[in-house]
């Protein structure tokens, strides 16, 4: 009985430890040399929806906040450091979306869910050159998002 208390407070310790999440990397890799690091706050998006067309898509309506990381001109060692975090990124309450990999850059879309509306939506790049880190918060409908799918698909059939 010891043996499984001992393996289960140790596992508690091991996920509290090493668990991330999208605020600690924000935090962290935003001060690193040549990172770039932008936070659009909730007051800024209302004030961007002043401006908008009618013609705008649902989607930009929908999202509240935005963050935005970008390691792309920082060093080969914060880029590995970054890799490494994200992979052990705390993905509880996260759904992947979609997943790519293309030449060694690997493209990950998550989503937190509440009541079949999207409350947080991720997008993680990593690979050799480019590193960067989006989170958009709002209430976004999954038909939003399949409406700038179609959108973008009729846009790239046109050409």
């Amino acid at each position: 009985m010891k043996k499984y208390l001992i393996a289960i407070a140790l596992m508690i310790i091991y996920q509290t430890t090493f668990a991330q999440s999208t605020k600690d990397i924000f935090e962290e890799f935003g001060k690193e040399w040549n990172a770039e690091s932008v936070t659009i706050s909730p007051f800024l998006m209302s004030l961007g929806r002043l401006f908008m067309d009618s013609d705008t898509p649902e989607i930009t309506k929908s999202i509240r906040s935005m963050k935005v990381l970008d390691l792309e001109d920082c060093s080969d060692k914060v880029k590995e450091r970054f890799n490494r975090k994200i992979n052990n990124l705390q993905s509880e309450g996260y759904e992947t979306m979609i997943q790519t990999i293309d030449n060694g850059e690997k493209v990950r879309i998550l989503t937190r869910l509440e009541k079949d509306v999207i409350r947080e939506l991720l997008i993680v790049c990593t690979g050799n050159d480019d590193c960067a880190l989006i989170q958009l918060n709002g209430k976004i409908k999954k038909e939003y998002i399949a409406q700038l799918v179609n959108e973008e698909t009729r846009r790239r059939n046109e050409r």
